[in-house]
């Protein structure tokens, strides 16, 4: 059963130090509100269903979050598989996004969303840990 579309099929043609349209930009900061409301995600973990299976609502928004990065120019070509070590190191160390540059956010999101087409959930997931957050979060600061 697919939760959301499947976005494995969507490709990208952008490269990652290509400039960030402000409107683009503005998009996929848009989201924070969403990631900071309380009710959002309660105890980082996917909210569920009765029948234990992710809540639909919780995971429209991660499929329209993935989407807004396909579409705002944050999944760019790259070699995003190569770079899964890397990718690791920011989940694991949040504190190394505050040297992250625009470039390097648009690696992670591109690295997280199409990881999601091997590892169930995974953007589900690393919304409900709170590290997209952190990510918007970073870039917002970059934006200024």
């Amino acid at each position: 059963m697919l939760l959301y579309p499947d976005m494995s099929m969507k490709t990208c043609s952008i490269h990652e130090t290509e400039p960030v349209d402000p409107k683009h930009l503005a998009a996929l900061l848009d989201f924070i509100t969403v990631f900071e409301a309380p009710e959002f995600c309660p105890g980082h973990v996917i909210p569920l269903d009765e029948q234990e299976l992710p809540d639909a609502g919780f995971m429209k928004v991660v499929s329209r979050f993935m989407d807004a990065c396909y579409k705002n120019g944050f999944v760019v070509r790259f070699d995003w598989e190569g770079w899964e070590a890397e990718g690791t190191r920011y989940v694991g160390t949040p504190e190394l996004l505050k040297e992250a540059d625009i470039p390097c956010i648009r690696r992670l999101l591109t690295w997280h969303v199409r990881q999601n087409r091997f590892t169930r959930n995974h953007v589900a997931t690393i919304i409900a840990s709170g590290h997209i957050l952190l990510v918007l979060r970073r870039l917002r600061e970059l934006a200024g």
